[in-house]
């Protein structure tokens, strides 16, 4: 198959969807698939160059509203750009084309305050219509999103097709301790994720000072960048989260380690005693799953599709409960025998989703269309 893969960022830049798609490639690749990645084209990065078998056409970002002009020699076209929907849409309404929609997330009235922009009713119009414009059917990384489809109207078929742990090896927690610095002795509690307010970053500093009264050993990493508004569109507010541990005078013990290389990534995962994720949308939630692979508990809010993925390797609080939050926090940093309960059941429910099972979906998904 000649397969074309459309997404709005790809490596080098780092995020979800862009690990999830160059997965998707290097995997089909090895399957014997013909794989090309349109995307935008970012300061440095060649227009077209191959990349471990793997074809890159780097364009302009506007171009994606147009990627016809790419797409005519391809049997799958499996888009996860919004940009793509509208012209694709035409595409199909007019021609035989395999166009597959991939939805990572629906935002909706949420757009506002995940990305920091106040225009999230009117994008959520647009959003709607994206969604609803032709194509041969929608795949999707959970349950809770595939419901949002069809609240939406979709009548196409809707393929849930799940992620995996990116990273499977991880050291001992006092090597990894020692690797980037920080005490053996310490309740490490750690972040994933932009830097930006829908992720929630805010509202683990807005809490940080009491949970240092209550656990002084305590240490807050925050592991990632600040995003970069004009290629991901997204605000993000270090200052913000900064200003806030200052006031409260919690400052120091807390860790920005910022954009993290990919091969330290399981050293940090491995030093944390406790994953929190108070973000307000997740489609899957990739950085929970890799840290439940860790057998790291979770602490996160109930919304969207986090409840699926975590269940009861962690605990869930209500979306904004601050004091919930906490407690859930300081809960499971005071008692050893909790952590290590929700540590096998995150292991356990993690293990679950593997790779190899979702990439021989995707080939089902593929080959139900030709």
């Amino acid at each position: 198959m000649r397969i074309l893969q459309i997404s709005d960022l790809a490596p080098p830049h780092i995020g979800g969807i862009e690990k999830v798609v160059w997965r998707y490639s290097k995997l089909l690749k090895e399957r014997g698939q013909d794989v090309t990645i349109l995307t935008s084209k970012l300061r440095e990065t060649p227009s077209r160059e191959n990349f471990d078998g793997v074809d890159f056409i780097r364009v302009p970002r506007y171009i994606l509203s147009f990627p016809n002009i790419y797409s005519r020699n391809f049997d799958i076209i499996h888009t996860h750009s919004y940009f793509s929907f509208f012209s694709l849409g035409l595409e199909k309404k007019f021609t035989e084309k395999i166009i597959i929609k991939h939805v990572h997330s629906v935002y909706g009235e949420e757009l506002e305050e995940f990305t920091g922009w106040s225009f999230s009713r009117i994008f959520s119009k647009i959003e709607r219509y994206l969604l609803t414009t032709d194509c041969s059917g929608f795949i999707v990384p959970s349950n809770f999103t595939k419901m949002r489809l069809i609240e939406l109207g979709i009548k196409n078929e809707v393929f849930v097709l799940p992620h995996a742990p990116e990273y499977h090896d991880f050291p001992p927690k006092d090597l990894a301790r020692e690797k980037i610095g920080i005490p053996k002795n310490s309740k490490v509690v750690g972040f994933i994720g932009r830097m930006s307010k829908g992720k929630g970053p805010q509202d683990i500093a807005s809490i940080w000072s009491e949970i240092k009264k209550a656990i002084p050993e305590a240490i807050l990493i925050f592991v990632g960048p600040e995003p970069d508004v004009k290629t991901s569109g997204i605000r993000g507010n270090s200052d913000i989260v900064k200003d806030i541990l200052r006031k409260s005078k919690s400052l120091e013990s807390v860790i920005f380690a910022g954009k993290v290389e990919e091969e330290m990534m399981p050293y940090y995962i491995s030093s944390f005693d406790l994953y929190v994720s108070p973000s307000i949308n997740e489609g899957f939630g990739m950085s929970i799953l890799n840290s439940m692979y860790a057998g790291i508990p979770v602490v996160a809010y109930r919304n969207t599709a986090i409840p699926e993925l975590v269940d009861d390797a962690g605990i869930l609080v209500n979306t904004g409960d601050l004091e919930g939050l906490k407690n859930a926090i300081i809960s499971i940093l005071s008692d050893k025998v909790m952590r290590m309960e929700l540590s096998v059941r995150a292991r356990e429910r993690a293990s679950n989703y593997t790779w190899e099972n979702t990439i021989n979906s995707l080939m089902d998904i593929y080959s139900h269309y030709l």
